[in-house]
């Protein structure tokens, strides 16, 4: 049976010291950086991009994964006040 090696084949990380930034202002989104490996050989540099309401979704499940206390649905406690974008639809 083969084991994972997660220096081998394709991987897609974030960028050691580049922050996730917004796009083009305050609630339109942010972007995060990332780049390209394969077999631990540099490809590429990439970014994700988010809407406002897909950085919250995310904020939410990385909330729930970490064991704070979250309901998969509801807004970060740490986000509602704060004009937080509830729902995100998936294509």
């Amino acid at each position: 049976m083969a084991s994972y090696n997660p220096a081998r084949g394709w991987r897609l990380d974030r960028i050691p010291g580049k922050r996730v930034t917004p796009i083009s202002g305050i609630g339109q989104g942010v972007s995060l950086p990332l780049w390209v490996v394969r077999d631990g050989e540099h490809k590429g540099d990439g970014q994700l991009r988010l809407s406002a309401g897909e950085a919250e979704q995310l904020h939410a499940e990385l909330c729930y994964v970490l064991g704070d206390s979250w309901t998969p649905g509801d807004v970060p406690p740490c986000r509602a006040s704060k004009g937080a974008f509830p729902e995100v639809r998936r294509p």
